[in-house]
Order: structure tokens, then sequence, then C-alpha cells
């Protein structure tokens, strides 16, 4: 699959010290095809949101937040979702992810005064661990 990406936005980031028992991690990932305001959009690639929302608990604090990025897919329709294999999807959504890793790093790393928190996924739908 070619994917032409835009840039990614960060909608949201947020730091919270302080986590109630009873809250836990949350990943969401959606993909939502778009419609090309540009009349001469190659009929035959797909115009692709990608978004990321999430809520991570980790230690005494909690990240929250929502980043997306519009992809381009070469020569290939994708009506919905479903059109995506697991790896595909994983594929889309990783730059979402590395700039998650990098905030969270970043962010722990300016407030804890020592080194920041490295965050892994090993896929989507698994819950992030810290190192």
């Amino acid at each position: 699959m070619e994917i032409l990406r835009e840039k990614p936005i960060v909608d949201a980031y947020h730091f919270d010290h302080g986590v109630t028992p009873d809250e836990q991690t949350q990943i969401n990932v959606g993909f939502v095809p778009l419609v090309a305001n540009n009349p001469e959009y190659p009929e035959n690639n797909t115009l692709l949101g990608a978004q990321l929302e999430f809520k991570i608990i980790l230690q005494n604090f909690k990240i929250s937040g929502q980043v997306r990025q519009v992809n381009h897919i070469v020569n290939r329709k994708i009506n919905s979702p479903e059109d995506l294999t697991q790896e595909e999807s994983e594929e889309l959504v990783e730059p979402l992810f590395d700039i998650l890793r990098r905030l969270t790093y970043e962010v722990t790393e300016i407030i804890t005064d020592e080194p920041g928190i490295n965050l892994e996924f090993n896929s989507q739908h698994e819950q992030p661990q810290a190192e």
C-alpha cells in the first residue's frame, strides 16, 4: 500500500497528576474516508483520515488527548475501515503513536526532572507499557 501522508495534527495532549482508582487506559483508533475538495483528485486514490484518541494511566498520572492525520492511499479505493487489514491499519496509525511516544517522553522528562517515560505499543489493541 502506497501512502502519501499529510502533516499530523495534535488536537490535544493533556497531562494530569493523580489518578482515581477506577480510571483505566483507553486507546481508540479510527479511520474515515474523506471527500477530496479538488475535482481533479485521482479517482483511483483514497483520501483517508486516521485518528488516535487516548487516555493512558501511568504511575500516579494520566495523559489524554487526540492526534490525527490525513493520508492519500495511492491506486486503491477504501470505502470503510473494514477494507483495511490489521497490518494496514497499524501502518496507517504508526506515525500517530510515534507522536504520542515523543510527547510523553518529553513531557514526563520535564515534569519529573528525570529521564522521560518510554511508551511501547505492541499493537493498537494492547495496553501501553512504560520503560
